[in-house]
């Protein structure tokens, strides 16, 4: 029995085996660094940027629950507050919306707050003086510490909030409650649109009631905010507490109108009084005047100043009636407002609703997590399979070796090490460094780009061993298992056998063959290729799969791009026509009224419209949530196409408003599965049920809208048209004009508020700013494995055939004709991957501009041409610009040496 060789030799053949191939070892390794990188890149960015949130809000202990209400938090709604089951802490604090100095600049002033919800200070101090105050930190670059700046409220003294209106600057700091840096909410100052925050003591504030009521609970302590428990819990929590507060405003209302209503029952009794009294006097008056005139009847002398001094008397009287007359006035319209004073509106708001920017962070981690679960998987299964195919063709290649190898004594076992220790070196350094860049490197550019317009900074980076455990296996195991599985099969023969180079594969009639009228007009040449094309039917297929996944995946990148880029465009040039909404107060007055159609004829406005506007909910998807569409009735639909564009998105086909229905937006009616013809359900504030028809689907990319003309909105809502807003287009509207429009209208009491469409393109852009740079990544990651792949394909190609390819050299082809004989099958199973690549990459990226876009944002769907040809371009370039080192490589070939017998 032959004795097991030592492992010495078969060692320094190990090594020596990745030095003389360093070309195919830096393949393997770039195939499974790129793979490994994107794949674990992706599957923990969204989690380190969950984690950077959560360790934030941990910090600064973000409350669980809020509570506001219009008319303050009083002592009574305090203690119920309080009473609530589950709270670990509670805290009312006070705020007040307030201009920042001589500008527009609007911002939300509250009190400094203990426990929960607390702000990190960024540069200088917390404010310990009742003159003292901190500002948002995105306010520094506008801002000094140590300046002094008014707040003013455009109010009286005596209903002033704050007791002083100057305040030095003392330090600036970041809020936990306000985590984007475009989005703080609407106001009634200013804009219409809240700039920044500011925090100052408690001692600044001048109010019997509190405005805010912060809360956290015991039982949510330690859970993730992200996780579904969480969830649950706190929408439970949230429930209960609105029905805790249900009956309050009936009670807080009758409390509120209590004092009032004595004081007013108490005046009018002593008007009442006072009333009797002249009645009294009058009487006795008139007793007297009639006497007075009898006597003057019966020729009696009368004295003049007896009649000065009734005359005089009556006077006082007639002014003690005015007197009354303008109590019993001021009474009763004392009264009338009293009256008209409504229930006050409690709103629980949980993390979610309070801060638009902490919904939006969640939504731009979770989109990270809808990539990685395709785009990785996709780029890591094309390199996992070109590796798997090196590897299989590198066990090939070692034929003669294996079998010296053999002869020498060494075991099966010793020599498959051989291979088995090759792939899982390259596979292994590979799955390392892309390990490495993956946590390291690409979540910080992800992380990076999505907080261009968030608050968060200092990434909190994770180690996730389950991916990496994961990447690891698929790594080894494509080059281990085929390294294996291959060599095992070529061991089973003899060393005999294995000195004799492996009979290239037989040709073999093909079925273009048959079509003799295109194969009898072909060239030599072009007829051998497509012999050669089917003779290699293996890698053939690997060709095209390979350069079909690097060209889906380009597809994919650059759809996802061009879905995203011009959208604010689209929408707000090409769709929507006007600058702002200005909405009206439902109780407006005709003198506030007269100064709105005013400002509607200045020279700055282009256009206005009437419209009557209104919002409704309904409930959508699977796991329910409520969205918010907006309502637009126009009082002149002819004149509404210079204001909204209402059209088909694929047909551009123009949408009329009809007297039986609605015509809803594209993104809406894909929430409610609604069909034109189908009847949508909706609820109104008052959680009125009402039932519209679809009439028609218009293209909008943003937001939700349905749009009514006046017979149909007065048949569904049974009730008469009233316009309540104006659509508003200025002659110039830059970002200054249009906030300074806004101002202007604010300034009016009949203005609620008012919506710009500028701070909604903000918001859109700096959420595509963010898809926009990792897409960018990605595509860069696309490019550089076909560059790896089309290398390697192409290297195995002439690996495998070089004997072929020397011996027609000797037969006298030249350079050129020998790389074209094996390139030109390289090119056109470019074609057919690139074709095949459209195909993938179209149906990819339909998957992922359905998943990545929130609720309220829908992506252009379609793909572009630009986009094809520039993928096409990019596989094709890299596929030509490797000929070069192709025909380098075929050029210095060795002729004799290739062809050699092994005999």
């Amino acid at each position: 029995m032959m004795k097991k060789r030592p492992p010495k030799k078969l060692n320094k053949d190990i090594r020596k085996s990745i030095t003389s191939s360093i070309g195919r070892f830096l393949s393997i390794f770039s195939l499974m660094a790129l793979g490994v990188f994107a794949f674990i890149g992706l599957k923990v960015s969204g989690p380190d940027m969950r984690e950077t949130a959560n360790r934030f809000y941990q910090t600064h202990q973000l409350a669980d629950l809020t509570v506001v209400s219009n008319l303050g938090l009083d002592e009574s709604d305090q203690k119920l507050i309080e009473s609530a089951n589950g709270i670990k802490k509670v805290e009312f604090g006070y705020f007040q919306d307030v201009p920042l100095g001589n500008s527009e600049t609007a911002i939300r002033l509250f009190n400094t707050p203990k426990v929960l919800s607390t702000y990190q200070l960024i540069s200088g101090k917390m404010p310990s003086q009742s003159n003292e105050i901190a500002l948002d930190y995105l306010l520094k670059d506008k801002y000094k510490i140590s300046q002094t700046v008014n707040l003013n409220e455009n109010t009286d003294h005596e209903s002033s909030i704050l007791k002083n209106h100057t305040f030095k600057i003392v330090g600036f700091v970041k809020s936990s409650e306000y985590v984007d840096k475009n989005s703080f909410g609407q106001t009634t100052i200013g804009t219409g649109q809240l700039n920044g925050y500011g925090v100052t003591t408690a001692s600044a504030f001048r109010s019997n009631v509190k405005m805010i009521a912060r809360i956290s609970y015991g039982s949510l302590v330690n859970l993730s905010p992200y996780n579904q428990t969480y969830k649950d819990k706190v929408t439970a929590y949230q429930i209960a507490m609105q029905d805790l507060l249900k009956s309050q405003p009936e009670k807080r209302l009758a409390a509120l109108k209590k004092g009032p209503e004595q004081k007013l029952a108490q005046a009018q009794n002593e008007l009442n009084q006072k009333n009797v009294s002249l009645n009294q006097q009058q009487n006795e008056l008139n007793l007297q005047k009639a006497q007075l005139k009898q006597a003057q009847a019966a020729g009696l002398a009368v004295d003049p100043t007896q009649i000065h001094i009734l005359d005089t008397f009556q006077k006082k009287i007639d002014d003690g009636r005015s007197q009354i007359q303008i109590a019993q006035e001021k009474v009763n319209l004392q009264r009338k407002e009293l009256n008209q004073l409504t229930a006050p509106v409690y709103t629980v708001s949980d993390r979610n609703s309070a801060d638009p920017g902490y919904q939006i962070f969640i939504d731009n981690s979770t989109r990270i997590d809808t990539l990685s679960n395709i785009f990785p998987v996709v780029l890591f299964a094309i390199a996992a399979l070109v590796s798997l195919t090196t590897m299989t063709r590198f066990v090939e290649e070692e034929r003669s070796n294996l079998g010296l190898l053999k002869a020498l004594g060494y075991t099966n076992r010793q020599i498959r090490k051989k291979f088995m220790v090759y792939g899982f070196v390259s596979a292994f350094a590979g799955a390392t460094v892309g390990t490495v860049l993956g946590h390291w490197v690409l979540p910080l550019v992800v992380f990076k780009a999505y907080t261009a317009s968030s608050t968060f900074t200092d990434l909190a980076l994770t180690f996730s061993w389950q991916w990496t455990v994961v990447a690891f296996a698929i790594s080894i195991l494509c080059t281990v298992f085929p390294a294996y599985l291959t060599s095992k099969e070529v061991l089973r023969s003899q060393p005999s056998d294995l000195f004799v180079a492996k009979a290239p594969k037989a040709g073999s009639r093909i079925l273009l063959e048959r079509v003799n009228f295109i194969w009898r007009r072909m060239s030599f040449t072009y007829k051998v290729t497509a012999r050669n094309l089917f003779r290699y039917k293996k890698r053939m297929l690997m060709t095209i799969v390979g350069i079909a996944g690097c060209t889906a995946l380009l597809v994919m990148g650059f759809g996802i791009r061009d879905s995203i880029s011009g959208l604010s465009s689209r929408q707000f040039n090409d769709i929507l026509h006007y600058d702002m909404i200005a909405i009206q107060d439902k109780n407006i007055t005709a003198a506030d009224q007269a100064k709105v159609n005013s400002l509607m004829g200045e020279q700055e406005v282009k256009k206005h419209l009437g419209i009557h506007f209104e919002q409704f909910s309904t409930l959508v998807g699977t796991v329910e949530t409520k969205q918010t569409v907006q309502l637009i009735v126009p009082s002149d639909e002819h004149n509404f196409s210079s204001f909204v564009s209402l059209q088909n998105r694929t047909t551009k086909k123009g949408l009329a408003l009809t007297n039986h229905g609605a015509v809803i937006s594209e993104k809406f009616a894909k929430l409610l599965n609604a069909k034109v013809g189908d009847t949508i359900k909706l609820a109104d504030e008052n959680n009125k049920t009402v039932s519209i028809k679809v009439t028609g689907i218009t293209e909008m990319y943003m937001g939700h809208y349905l749009f009514m003309n006046r017979a149909a909105y007065e048949q569904a809502l049974h009730q008469s048209f009233k316009s309540n807003a104006q659509l508003i287009g200025l002659r110039n509207n830059s970002d200054a004009n249009v906030q300074d429009f806004a101002a202007k209208l604010m300034k009016n009491n009949g203005i609620l508020t008012v919506s710009q469409n500028n701070d909604l393109k903000t918001t859109i852009n700096s959420f595509l700013y963010g898809i926009n740079s990792v897409m960018f990544v990605l595509i860069g990651c696309a490019i550089l494995l076909a560059v790896v792949v089309i290398y390697n394909l192409t290297n195995i190609n002439v690996s495998e055939r070089i004997r072929e390819l020397s011996t027609i050299k000797v037969l006298g082809f030249y350079d050129h004709e020998v790389t074209l004989y094996i390139y030109r099958e390289t090119i056109l199973l470019s074609f057919l991957g690139i074709v095949g690549g459209f195909a993938l990459g179209a149906y990819l990226h339909h998957v992922i501009i359905t998943m990545l876009p929130t609720d309220m944002v829908m992506f252009s769907p379609g793909l572009t041409m630009t986009n094809l040809i520039l993928s096409a371009l990019i596989t094709l370039a890299t596929t030509l610009l490797l000929s070069i080192m192709v025909h380098i490589k075929l050029k210095n070939v060795d002729m004799l040496g290739a062809l050699k017998s092994v005999d």
